[in-house]
């Protein structure tokens, strides 16, 4: 899926990126997807074998944490009854959702990957 998404990411920005990034414009996109679009594909990802007992690591900014874990926080609160997603869930979705991304959104997310951490789309960090 990585592979997949990160050729995607290539072919729609014509730019030669490194694999943290394809990871970090993923989760950017994401964090746009609305809470209840989350919560559904995230109850369809736990039912199919997607994820693993490894993890790998792929070079991604420290501000990627930051933006998963909102997503994670957003889509426990839309679901308090629900195990919270774990930050490798939150990416692996986050990839699957790239796959079904427009062009326009998708550079819009790769345009706020690259932005520093201050002016990131939510204002930086929540207080």
């Amino acid at each position: 899926m990585l592979i997949d998404s990160h050729c995607h990411l290539i072919r729609t920005t014509r730019s030669l990126i490194a694999w943290g990034t394809t990871l970090h414009v993923a989760v950017n996109h994401l964090d746009t997807i609305p809470v209840k679009a989350i919560v559904e594909a995230l109850v369809a990802l736990r039912a199919s074998p997607l994820s693993g007992t490894e993890e790998h690591h792929v070079g991604a900014p420290h501000r990627l944490w930051d933006v998963a874990s909102r997503i994670a926080a957003r889509t426990q609160s839309a679901m308090p009854d629900g195990e919270p997603p774990s930050l490798g869930i939150i990416y692996i979705l986050a990839l699957q959702q790239m796959a079904q991304a427009d062009h326009a959104a998708l550079l819009a997310a790769f345009e706020r990957a690259k932005l520093p951490a201050s002016h990131s789309a939510h204002g930086g960090k929540a207080g």
